[in-house]
């Protein structure tokens, strides 16, 4: 990943990650499917740019945090909108 990924502490890390979907499991197939979704579409990331502006929108301060709690919010949105599709 590059430097604006880290400086906006987007990455949890591998560790952290696996902690959070182990507090609810039933989500690592959702996390697999976006990891998936990624790699079908050419596994292009936005830039860090792009990434700067929705941290920004979503918590006011491009510099925040990424917690577990957004990962797991983030797991049960993304599978809630595939439930209606």
């Amino acid at each position: 990943m590059g430097n604006g990924y880290r400086i906006m502490n987007l990455n949890l890390g591998l560790g952290r990650t696996l902690a959070t979907l182990f507090v609810r499991p039933v989500l690592l197939w959702e996390a697999i499917r976006a990891l998936v979704a990624v790699r079908v579409h050419g596994g292009v990331l936005p830039s860090a740019d792009y990434l700067h502006w929705r941290v920004h929108t979503a918590y006011g301060n491009a510099m925040s945090e990424t917690t577990s709690d957004d990962l797991l919010k983030f797991l049960v949105w993304r599978r809630l909108m595939r439930d209606f599709a």
